[in-house]
C-alpha cells in the first residue's frame, strides 16, 4: 500500500485509511478512482467539498464516512446515481455492502470499522491489478457483494449463540461473500486460531481467501481450456466438496503436506488450495508495494534478472510489482528477500513471524499460475501432466 501527501505546507504524509490531515486538519479521502488519498476543502455556501485540483466538482462524504467514520470515501455528486428507493449516498467501496452489522448494538460499530478497513485494502489491490470489479447493482448475475453479520453475542466475544439467529458461516456463494463479524474481534479470532492450530489468521486474510473463490469463477470457469489447465496445477475441483470437507476435519492434512501446499487447509479440496494460494499472492503483492513505497524491498545482491524485467529498483511501485511484464520469479525472489527482513523486525519486537510460511517449488508454481491467470497470460505456463 502506497502512502500519499497532503497539499498543505507541511506536505504531511497521508495513509490509505486517513480521514484528515494531522497538520492542516483538512478532510482527506478517496474518490471512486480508489487510487489516491487527497485533501478536500469544504464550501459552506454550497455545502459540498471540493478538491484543490478540481475546484468545480462537488463532493460529499459517504454516509458511512460522515456518520460512523467507517471509511474515508468521497462521492462525486455530479456523477453519483442513487439507488432506487434508498436514500443514501455511498462511496465506491461501500456500494459493495449488501448487509452491515446491526449498528444499534454499539459494540458492533468498532468491529464493523475493522471489517471496512480490511475490505477496502483488499479491494485496492484488486483495482491495482486491473481485475474485473463490479457490485451487484452493476452486474446482478456476477457482481460482488458482502454480508457482515453474526450469530453470536459480542458481549462475551462471540461465545454465546444469539436466540432465533441462523448460523453464520464465512464463505462465498456466486459473488456473495459472507464474513462473520466475530472475525473482527481479536479475542474470538485468537481462540479460533489456536483451536484450529493455524499459523496465521487475520481479517484481511479472510477477505482475500473468499475473493479468491470469486475470481476462480471470474478468471477460470469462463473458459473450459483454462479450467482444464488449472486442474493440472491444483487438482480436480469437481471432486465432491462435502466429502472432502468431512474427510479433512476428521483426518486433518496428509503427512508432508507442506511440500505441495501453502497451508494445511489448502489440502482440503482444490477450491481451497486455489483460494489459499490466491490469498498469499495478494498478501505478497500488497506487502511488497508497501516495502517498495519505503524503499525496503531487501537485498538484490547477485540478482541478474532485475534490470532485464524492471530496471532500477527505484522505479515507481505500479511500474514494478503490479506490471504484467514483471516476472513472477522476480516477484517471489524479492518477496523471499523481504520476508526475512519482515520476520526479523517482528522478532526484534518480541512478536511472532509476520510470514511463517515456506514457498516450495510446488507452491511457487501455483503462485505463478495465479499470476498468469490475473494477467491473462496462461499461455506462458507449462502444460504439466498429472502424476
Amino acid at each position: 500500500m502506497r502512502t500519499f501527501k497532503c497539499s498543505c505546507e507541511n506536505q504531511q504524509i497521508l495513509f490509505f485509511e486517513s480521514q484528515s490531515c494531522v497538520a492542516c486538519e483538512r478532510v482527506v479521502g478517496v474518490d471512486d478512482t480508489f487510487n489516491k488519498v487527497e485533501p478536500y476543502d469544504f464550501d459552506e455556501e454550497s455545502g459540498y467539498y471540493y478538491k484543490a485540483s478540481q475546484s468545480k466538482v462537488p463532493y460529499q462524504k459517504c454516509d458511512n464516512h460522515k456518520t460512523y467514520q467507517a471509511c474515508n470515501g468521497m462521492v462525486n455528486m455530479d456523477t453519483f446515481e442513487p439507488v432506487p428507493d434508498k436514500d443514501e449516498v455511498l462511496c465506491f467501496a461501500c456500494r459493495f455492502n449488501e448487509t452491515i452489522p446491526d449498528l444499534t448494538i454499539v459494540k458492533h460499530i468498532p468491529l464493523w470499522k475493522k471489517m471496512e478497513v480490511a475490505k477496502r485494502r483488499a479491494i485496492y489491490t484488486l483495482k491495482e491489478l486491473n481485475l474485473p470489479l463490479e457490485n451487484i447493482l452493476q452486474n446482478e448475475e456476477s457482481g460482488l457483494s458482502f454480508d457482515f453479520i453474526t450469530d453470536r453475542d459480542v458481549e462475551d466475544h462471540f461465545v454465546s449463540k444469539l436466540e432465533d439467529q441462523e448460523a453464520v458461516f464465512t464463505g462465498h456463494d456466486n459473488g456473495h461473500i459472507t464474513i462473520n463479524l466475530a472475525e473482527a474481534d481479536e479475542v474470538a479470532r485468537s481462540h479460533t486460531k489456536v483451536a484450529m492450530s493455524e499459523k496465521y489468521r487475520t481479517l484481511l486474510g479472510h477477505f482475500r481467501h473468499e475473493l479468491g473463490h470469486y475470481y476462480f469463477n471470474k478468471l477460470i470457469l469462463i473458459s473450459e481450456e483454462k479450467h482444464e489447465l488449472c486442474k493440472k496445477y491444483f487438482g480436480d475441483d469437481e471432486e465432491d466438496y462435502s466429502k472432502a470437507l468431512k474427510k479433512y476435519y476428521k483426518n486433518g492434512a496428509p503427512k508432508d503436506w507442506d511440500k505441495d501446499f501453502i497451508s494445511e487447509y489448502a489440502t482440503m479440496h482444490p477450491y481451497e488450495d486455489w483460494a489459499e494460494t490466491w490469498a498469499h499472492y495478494m498478501h505478497i503483492m500488497d506487502t511488497l508495494e508497501t516495502a517498495k513505497n519505503f524503499n525496503i524491498t531487501g537485498s538484490t545482491t547477485g540478482r541478474t534478472d532485475i534490470k532485464e524485467h524492471v530496471g532500477d529498483l527505484n522505479l515507481p511501485q505500479d511500474s514494478y510489482f503490479f506490471s504484467s511484464q514483471t516476472s513472477i520469479d522476480t516477484i517471489l525472489d524479492t518477496w523471499m528477500d523481504f520476508a526475512i527482513i519482515l520476520n526479523s523486525l517482528n522478532r526484534s519486537m518480541g512478536m511472532n513471524d509476520a510470514y511463517p510460511f515456506v514457498l516450495t517449488q510446488a507452491v511457487r508454481t501455483k503462485l505463478s499460475f495465479i499470476h498468469h491467470a490475473i494477467h491473462d497470460s496462461l499461455d506462458y505456463m507449462p502444460d504439466v501432466t498429472e502424476e
